[in-house]
């Protein structure tokens, strides 16, 4: 047997339709220690051959049971890490969508925080200039003019 999900080219290993109800109650209870196996002896000796080939399939059977619990523990560990990572990337889907939703204010702020600068400018300008001795601002002015 193998733990090992079936391949197919046009599946997602992360999509999990279909999963939900198994994820929200997922329970799992598992046994790790061996049920204890009472074996009657027979005395006879008819009764002998087949009672060593009864004891046989029920070794077999505690081999195969113990098997599929092993895998049915490993299979609970990829579960819980699965649903472990669903959470991390719901966190990450409500943390996007309040970015988007905060993204027209911003570019609002951003179009106002390019208008203020340009008029920072200006004003910079505006002020050197008034800053200039009146010879000065007289000849800019004549400048200006030619």
């Amino acid at each position: 047997m193998s733990s090992e999900p079936l391949s197919n080219s046009n599946s997602n290993p992360l999509d999990l339709n279909g999963l939900e109800d198994l994820l929200e109650r997922a329970q799992l209870e598992v046994v790790t220690s061996t049920p204890d196996v009472e074996a009657e002896v027979v005395s006879t000796k008819e009764s002998e051959g087949s009672s060593k080939e009864e004891a046989k399939l029920i070794l077999n059977l505690l081999s195969h049971l113990m098997q599929v619990n092993e895998l049915v523990v490993e299979t609970n560990r990829r579960l819980n890490l699965a649903t472990s990572r669903l959470g991390q990337l719901d966190e990450m889907l409500t943390a996007q969508s309040v970015w988007l939703e905060r993204l027209p204010a911003l570019e609002v702020k951003a179009a106002q925080l390019e208008d203020c600068q340009l008029k920072l400018e200006l004003a910079v300008t505006e002020n050197e200039w008034l800053k200039q001795s009146w010879i000065n601002k007289f000849l800019s002015a004549l400048k200006e003019k030619a």
